[in-house]
């Protein structure tokens, strides 16, 4: 969304959408007002969505993503008129004949949530049932839950959940992939996610991210970074064994960069829970987030936003000094591939302003990488929050002190 405006009926759209709607007269369904009325009855009253669309530049400024562009009003109707209904003709009378009568048949009903439960735990249920037949219930169920909101909510239930936990670990590569897949649809709405982790769901995925079908770990590392959103999911998701697959498969070379930014973002979201800092920083793995600020943009800055996390323990300090994390992070700010002023800047900041605090053995490393040149321009900087982390990460003014117990 380049231009999100909220609508008299407490709905966020694209303002040029909405626009264009009320100009063709047109009233979707989705929409909780008439629109098709406004025109005659005054102009359309919208209110900028400030809010999701600092989250949406925000969200694009962390992945390294271009801002969207507002659509502009010739797309905007175009899209609209798409989009829009066919007109029904009426239909056509009964063919009445000596022999033979052939008749309007009434369309058949829409699914809803409840019947398709039932209609994929009667082949989950079944005797003996064959992969083919397994992998077209999955595919169902994830094309049910790909765009619609109700059906995800309705589908979340606690005999649903329960029944695809063996399909995770089903060795047909195509009941793996879409059972994942339709976790991460279901997970998708906020009132899922606590859900899905009481499941049990967690485990299986672990298994899934460490040894599954490759497409199936990449939606594994999209379902762990969408329940790890949730803040009362993250221990959880720690204590149950998905930090080092998540690690691994963020530092894999050969992983997709799709995968790689999910599991980064995964790792992200876990590791703002400080319990599980200190299982990052000790995992094997953990070099690989350094090694990670090394990489294309996207990952990179995952990387860097991960480092600033562990940087906040005594554990993570260490484990990130051990992995030559301060000259990656200096060598990032002095090469250019930081912008300076951006997020990721502050990002790196932060990390080696983190790891200065309570290390004796900062003060060698920073000045063996070059910190003082990297960190000179922003301390001198106008202000903000960088200048004055940069400032303390410069003058190591906690290097000499030792960590206190918590």
């Amino acid at each position: 969304m380049g231009d999100p405006v909220v609508v008299p009926g407490g709905q966020t759209f694209e303002r040029a959408c909405i626009q264009a709607c009320a100009a063709l007269g047109v009233s979707p369904t989705a929409v909780a007002v008439d629109l098709s009325s406004s025109s005659s009855s005054g102009p359309l009253v919208v209110v900028p969505n400030v809010a999701l669309r600092m989250d949406i530049l925000n969200w694009c400024d962390r992945l390294a993503l271009p801002h969207p562009s507002p659509l502009s009003p010739d797309t905007a109707r175009d899209l609209v008129r798409r989009l829009m209904p066919r007109r029904q003709d009426p239909p056509p009378p009964s063919i009445a004949g000596d022999d033979f009568v052939v008749a309007q048949e009434p369309p058949p009903p829409a699914r809803t949530g409840a019947s398709l439960e039932e209609e994929i735990m009667s082949v989950l249920h079944a005797d003996d049932p064959t992969p083919e037949e397994l992998a077209s219930a999955m595919a169902s169920l994830r094309q049910a839950t790909r765009e619609n909101k109700e059906v995800r909510t309705q589908l979340c239930t606690p005999r649903l959940l329960a029944a695809l936990r063996p399909m995770l670990l089903s060795p047909d590569a195509g009941v793996q992939v879409n059972a994942t897949a339709a976790v991460v649809n279901l997970s998708l709405e906020p009132e899922n996610k606590a859900r899905i982790v009481r499941s049990g769901a967690v485990s299986p995925l672990v298994d899934v991210l460490r040894g599954g079908h490759p497409e199936a770990r990449d939606h594994a590392a999209g379902a762990m970074y969408s329940l790890a959103v949730e803040d009362e999911n993250r221990a959880a998701i720690g204590v149950l064994g998905a930090v080092p697959p998540l690690l691994d498969l963020f530092a894999s070379g050969a992983a997709g960069p799709r995968a790689r930014r999910e599991a980064g973002m995964a790792l992200y979201h876990v590791s703002l829970a400080a319990m599980n800092r200190a299982k990052i920083a000790r995992a094997p793995g953990a070099r690989g987030v350094s090694e990670g600020a090394d990489a294309a943009a996207a990952v990179r800055k995952l990387a860097v936003m991960v480092l600033a996390n562990l940087a906040g323990c005594p554990d993570g300090r260490a484990a990130l000094m051990d992995g030559g994390a301060v000259a990656t992070v200096v060598r990032m700010m002095r090469g250019g591939s930081v912008a300076r002023g951006s997020a990721e800047e502050e990002y790196c900041i932060s990390a080696l302003y983190g790891m200065s605090r309570g290390s004796l053995r900062f003060r060698g490393l920073a000045r063996a990488a070059g910190a003082e040149a990297a960190l000179q321009p922003v301390a001198e900087g106008v202000g903000g929050v960088g200048r004055d982390l940069a400032r303390g990460a410069r003058s190591g003014r906690c290097a000499g002190k030792t960590t206190r117990r918590r």
